[in-house]
């Protein structure tokens, strides 16, 4: 009504009221009143703002690439950003200006400027693989941009979402990459087979390698059985050696003791031989001695009659001598006796005595 209006900015709304050319009232989310015939608005939006980018670029090999992604920014300087682009509004809060259609459109060719320095030394394969490192330059690049500090805004984000080459160099790059992965899957066969043949190879090593060590143990083993039994029949021969020792000892003990035996029977027969020699010639002498008596005793009979010597004779024998001489003289004479009468009692004495004696 008679040109007063009124406008109501939100908080992520930074409002400047111009009259006369001079800013009169600035200030994020600010509602007044404002006569329109004299003033103008201007309305800078403060608030992050994501804004997708896409645009072709080439390779150093000269092959076409596809770059697609967004860039965050915000606004940290209003007043100098209006004072560049125009950011204007009319009394129904409508954007007059075209600042916010040129200000992502002049950030995207920044970016796509420090996009192009690093293409410039990359090939399509090499590009297709260094998103991050896009990510990274482009990042550096616009913390330092005197374009993007004049004009008093910051990149918050940057990240590139696709990287791709157009339909017929994706179409060979994925028939080489097939290629290469078929040749990649029959180096895989190969080694793999290799790998099995090797596997092998090593498993039949270590089999031959277990059996000659089986072989080496059993041949210690042998050995030592052959040193075990070896020294069984060292010791076996030494026993024996020794048993003959002492065999050949003991016969030689039993060979000196028969012969000191019969050295002592020797010397024994050979004492009793001397003894029976002193015995038979001291016998001899008795012999002699006593036939020296005899005779001398004899020689006194020699003189004496056989009658005075038998009554001599008769003195020393006793009663039953004298009747047996008696009856042998008789027998002597049987054949001049006619009749001999022998009492019982005479026999009975004679038996007696006998058996008596």
């Amino acid at each position: 009504m008679f040109g007063i209006k009124f406008i109501k900015a939100s908080a992520t709304d930074y409002i400047i009221l111009y009259r006369k050319g001079k800013v009169v009232l600035e200030g994020l989310g600010l509602s007044f009143f404002y006569y329109a015939p004299s003033s103008n608005l201007v309305l800078v939006p403060v608030a992050s703002i994501d804004s997708p980018f896409i645009f072709k670029e080439t390779s150093s090999d000269y092959q076409e690439i596809n770059i697609q992604g967004q860039f965050t920014f915000r606004v940290l300087d209003p007043k100098k950003l209006s004072s560049i682009l125009n950011f204007s509004i009319d009394s129904n809060s409508i954007a007059t200006g075209d600042g916010k259609e040129v200000l992502p459109s002049r950030i995207t060719s920044l970016i796509q400027v420090a996009l192009r320095e690093k293409l410039s030394s990359k090939d399509l394969r090499a590009a297709l693989k260094s998103g991050q490192e896009f990510v990274e330059h482009v990042k550096s690049k616009m913390k330092t941009e005197e374009s993007i500090l004049s004009m008093g805004i910051e990149i918050m984000d940057f990240s590139i979402l696709k990287i791709s080459p157009t339909p017929e160099m994706s179409r060979a790059l994925e028939a080489s990459a097939r290629e290469g992965l078929y040749k990649e899957a029959d180096e895989a066969i190969y080694q793999r087979r290799n790998f099995a043949v090797e596997q092998e190879r090593k498993i039949k090593e270590n089999e031959l390698q277990t059996q000659i060590s089986i072989e080496e143990k059993n041949k210690k083993i042998r050995e030592e059985q052959m040193n075990i039994e070896i020294a069984v029949q060292e010791k076996k021969s030494l026993l024996e050696e020794s048993k003959l020792n002492s065999v050949k000892l003991l016969a030689e003990k039993q060979s000196e003791i028969e012969k000191l035996k019969l050295e002592s029977k020797i010397s024994l027969e050979e004492k009793k031989k001397k003894f029976i020699e002193h015995e038979s010639n001291n016998l001899i002498e008795i012999s002699k001695a006593k036939g020296e008596a005899l005779k001398f005793e004899l020689s006194a009979f020699s003189t004496l009659s056989p009658e005075v010597i038998e009554i001599l004779s008769l003195n020393q024998m006793s009663s039953n001598q004298i009747i047996s001489r008696a009856m042998r003289d008789l027998s002597k004479n049987a054949g001049k006796i006619g009749n001999l009468n022998i009492s019982p009692e005479l026999l009975n004495s004679l038996l007696e005595q006998k058996n008596n004696g």
